[in-house]
């Protein structure tokens, strides 16, 4: 006699199961790697298809290790990690520089606010101070008006 409400296979009429909410980050996150991965390959041949010297020389201790770097004799692991690093920095440059305007405006702001908020503060707390007396006597004079 006690049986569950669903006892049945079918629900009571009128009833519908939630619907279960479907994630849509994962897809995009997949979507957005990818195309990252189409970056990374597009930026690996355009390294490849260079074949000029870099204006590079290292010295050290006064002896050069090598001068001039060529990117059409680089290796093909070498090629992709350069490509990486070349979309690492892209990435991380459209992260850091809207960050660092923002902070700019920030303190530019602050600082203005300062110089110029600051003194017309002072200057309005000193008018209120003068005129005081004046004011108490037109809000009495209002007051006498009024009642």
């Amino acid at each position: 006699m006690n049986e569950p409400a669903f006892a049945g296979a079918e629900a009571p009429t009128g009833v519908t199961p939630p619907r279960r909410r479907r994630r849509k980050w994962p897809g995009r996150l997949l979507i957005l790697l990818a195309i990252g991965l189409a970056l990374v390959a597009v930026l690996a041949l355009l390294v490849d298809a260079m074949h000029m010297s870099a204006p590079v020389h290292v010295v050290i201790d006064g002896e050069e290790v090598f001068s001039g770097l060529d990117m059409g004799q680089l290796a093909p692991a070498h090629k992709l990690v350069l490509a990486g690093l070349v979309m690492v920095a892209l990435l991380a440059a459209m992260v850091i520089v809207p960050i660092a305007l923002l902070l700019a405006l920030v303190a530019v702001l602050g600082v203005v606010l300062l110089i110029v908020g600051l003194p017309l503060a002072a200057v309005a707390f000193g008018l209120a101070l003068l005129l005081s007396p004046l004011i108490l006597l037109g809000w009495l004079l209002w007051k006498l008006i009024a009642s």
